[in-house]
């Protein structure tokens, strides 16, 4: 694990503060902690302690949980009661006025690029689109999450 990871240092001379603070955030919880050079002993001993506070709590909370919670969390936004999933009205020619409707389904692929497909209404129906797109978040879901964990 990359030694810095979750934790930072903190030298602020006119409060006389110097520490290593560990954040780590799951779902939402925020854990913070910080590990004071004075207390621990030396610049080298408190980050010691502040790594192995962090490595026990990222041991705690499972990678693989956190993954499809990011993912799947049901922003403020959203209209389709699906996070990743949404319609949309696209104009497809100015001079006419005609609009493309279509459902959009939306992931994070293995490599953290954003990917997505669409499902035209006019194509589908309303409802089969919606439904087309929420199967095809749900699938790329399951595929990104089993390849972060190792299952794949």
């Amino acid at each position: 694990m990359n030694s810095s990871r979750n934790i930072v240092r903190v030298d602020h001379e006119a409060s006389r503060t110097h520490a290593w603070r560990v954040t780590v955030q799951r779902h939402n919880d925020i854990a913070v902690k910080t590990f004071s050079d004075a207390i621990y002993g030396g610049k080298r001993k408190a980050l010691k302690a502040a790594e192995a506070y962090r490595d026990e709590l990222l041991r705690r909370y499972s990678p693989y949980a956190h993954a499809i919670w990011v993912r799947t969390r049901l922003r403020r936004n959203n209209t389709s009661g699906n996070p990743g999933v949404g319609r949309y009205e696209q104009l497809d020619n100015p001079k006419t006025g005609s609009v493309r409707v279509f459902w959009l389904a939306s992931w994070i692929n293995e490599q953290g690029d954003g990917r997505k497909r669409k499902f035209a209404v006019s194509y589908y129906g309303e409802r089969q689109a919606k439904r087309l797109a929420v199967a095809e978040r749900e699938r790329q879901l399951s595929l990104v999450c089993a390849t972060k964990s190792g299952g794949l």
